[in-house]
């Protein structure tokens, strides 16, 4: 029990879509909005037990001043404790997870609150010239947002694409994926499976001050055959607006603990973090990355996939479940199936949206309730992140 880790709270935000609801509201206010939810959940005072901060944030410029983000949050929330504040791209969240099972596991930490947090609505466009000074002529600004990608390195829509391409995964599968996802969430959200992880938020948007209480980037009215309209994008063969998430704003926060001092303040607690694994590959690789993070995770706890109830892929574009649940089939077709059969079951970023410092969070908590909500169980949740490194989960129920 001693090395065991446990989920004592989970909660996030809305997400929002770019430039829409949360686009007025600070990053800083929104991840403390969650925060604090995750600390109300998690019991009375729990706030005194929290011995550090781990916040994934991809794209610090959001912020007014944009370092020690994580460091500003705890200030903002009062507690003085470290912080850390961790950039892998999308998998951070899910770094900053693993960061703490560590911390607890050398007997460094016996609890932590972990944030996910980005708002890209607000991210600045820039220009490298101007601090010298431009006496004439144009100013160039950049915007880092368009197109996602690092320089000497593809987009990674056209990554994602190629690697579709290169599993047989067609342009019809991941449109058929895509609009599967927004009507696994309508489904989610008419039967109440988001209310335990959604914290409501008063927002301000265009001098109009309301409840925010709903993702808002879902379309469950569209259909196949309109997604299919859509022309691709960056020059990818298959990757379009309709088969990959928005640009969005969310934030997301977990509170751990060690089981052994959450049993001595008598804590309920929603799962346990049984394992977690990283891993890597070419740049390229994006769109399979997370089956090998799985591959790995499944290697180091002696867990066959078979034995998995539930899986989260992150759908940073749809080729990234279809692609990574085929290799885990290793090919098999109705292995593959029954795959897809237990993944997302509540629909995923497509639909829900992907604000990048947020998501990782997002998917281990939709995880571990809708574990909960069939009565226990164990499954895993796993991202990509930008030139191609992963993180996978394995949460108990």
């Amino acid at each position: 029990m001693a090395d065991q880790c446990v989920i004592v709270s989970a909660k996030r935000s809305p997400f929002g879509k770019y430039l829409g609801a949360l686009s007025e509201t600070e990053p800083l206010e929104l991840a403390a909005h969650v925060a604090r939810s995750a600390l109300s959940a998690a019991g009375k005072q729990i706030d005194r037990e929290i011995d550090q901060i781990f916040v994934g944030n991809c794209i610090p410029s959001a912020f007014e001043t944009g370092s020690v983000v994580g460091r500003q949050i705890g200030l903002k929330l009062a507690l003085d404790v470290f912080t850390t504040t961790i950039d892998t791209a999308c998998c951070s969240p899910l770094t900053a997870l693993r960061m703490a099972l560590w911390g607890m596991r050398l007997g460094e930490l016996d609890a932590a609150l972990i944030l996910g947090v980005e708002s890209m609505s607000r991210v600045p466009h820039f220009s490298r010239k101007l601090r010298a000074g431009v006496r004439v002529g144009p100013v160039e600004l950049t915007d880092p947002l368009y197109p996602i990608s690092y320089p000497g390195h593809r987009p990674v829509a056209v990554d994602a694409s190629d690697g579709a391409e290169k599993y047989e995964v067609s342009r019809r599968m991941l449109d058929s994926f895509a609009m599967g996802s927004h009507l696994k969430w309508e489904q989610a959200r008419l039967a109440g499976r988001f209310d335990d992880e959604i914290e409501p938020i008063r927002v301000r948007k265009q001098r109009r001050e309301f409840l925010f209480s709903q993702d808002e980037m879902p379309r469950p009215d569209g259909s196949v055959a309109e997604i299919g309209l859509l022309a691709p994008v960056f020059g990818s063969k298959s990757t379009t607006p309709g088969n990959a998430p928005g640009l969005n704003d969310g934030a997301s926060a977990m509170v751990i603990m060690r089981a052994d001092k959450a049993a001595a303040l008598k804590l309920p607690h929603l799962g346990t973090i049984v394992e977690q694994a990283s891993a890597t590959d070419t740049a390229e690789g994006i769109s399979w990355i997370p089956a090998l993070a799985v591959q790995r995770l499944l290697e180091k706890t002696g867990t066959a996939v078979d034995d998995l109830d539930l899986i989260e892929i992150n759908e940073a574009f749809a080729a990234m479940p279809l692609v990574s649940t085929k290799i885990l089939a290793d090919g098999n077709p109705q292995k593959w199936l029954e795959l897809l059969s237990k993944t997302n079951v509540n629909g995923g970023a497509v639909a829900i949206g992907h604000p990048v410092g947020a998501s990782g969070l997002r998917i281990a908590m939709t995880l571990v309730y809708e574990l909960k909500r069939r009565g226990g169980g164990q499954g895993v949740a796993a991202i990509c992140g930008g030139l191609t490194q992963g993180e996978a989960v394995l949460i108990r129920v």
